[in-house]
């Protein structure tokens, strides 16, 4: 089993790497052999999982590892609910909207659909961001158990990604508390020049909070104005979905 636990770390690099990895570069991020990564390596190469460039040797994701994603989603009640409510909000405003989940420390982006005023970024699908910076992870976090955010803040902490990220401990706490009132999270470059977004939160059984939904804007666009706007659609969008999820009642908007 030891030998199946280090061959699954190395394959849960690829899942965060924003770049093809090198043995060498396995190896110092995780203390292990270069010769026992480079078998694993090769393992998964010719399962499909990884794939090899031939000229510089490092190693990415391969077609079988996202066919196995893709079933994810496929499977996933909440995405197949999701996706007509996703893209009636686009219509409606114009956004980009993206399904979001909190796993550990981070945000982790299911699903998404362009609107016209896109705005390219890191929020794509599978992406991951740290919980503090984006708006959707701010909603997770609000309605988590009250424990979860000093779990987070003492274990991840709040590392700054722009001059706009919030790094301080008790500017950060009132935020959140300020989300948990009013159901909803705005951040304007936070997690990286010229974005902003607005989320909700997504209930499930029990009212418990199982996902945010969000639109990413242009952030010269996301006005005050134009937050009032989107507001309704999105909490209209939101309490839809929850209701589908088993929700008892949507506890924001009219």
């Amino acid at each position: 089993m030891k030998a199946l636990s280090t061959a699954l770390r190395i394959l849960r690099e690829f899942a965060t790497a924003q770049a093809p990895l090198s043995v060498v570069e396995l190896a110092n991020r995780l203390a292990l052999n270069k010769s026992q990564i480079s078998k694993v390596l090769k393992t998964y190469r010719d399962s499909g999982l990884l794939e090899q460039d031939p000229d510089t040797r490092k190693y990415s994701v391969g077609l079988h590892a996202f066919a196995l994603g893709n079933n994810y989603v496929n499977a996933n009640p909440l995405s197949r609910d999701a996706l007509p409510i996703m893209r009636k909000l686009v219509d409606e405003t114009g956004h980009s909207a993206v399904l979001s989940l909190l796993h550990g420390s981070d945000i982790i982006h299911l699903l998404a659909v362009e609107g016209r005023l896109f705005i390219d970024g890191r929020w794509r699908v599978g992406r991951w961001l740290p919980y503090h910076t984006t708006s959707a992870g701010k909603v997770l976090v609000a309605f988590s158990p009250a424990e979860t955010l000093e779990s987070l803040l003492k274990t991840r902490g709040l590392p700054r990604l722009t001059p706009h990220t919030i790094t301080d401990p008790r500017q950060f706490r009132a935020v959140i508390k300020k989300v948990r009132k009013s159901g909803i999270s705005v951040t304007h470059r936070e997690t990286y020049p010229g974005s902003a977004a607005i989320a909700v939160p997504l209930f499930g059984a029990d009212n418990h909070a199982i996902a945010a939904l969000g639109l990413i804007c242009p952030d010269h666009l996301l006005t005050r104005n134009e937050e009032l706007r989107l507001v309704g659609p999105l909490q209209r969008a939101a309490r839809e979905l929850s209701v589908r999820m088993g929700a008892d009642v949507y506890p924001f908007g009219n």
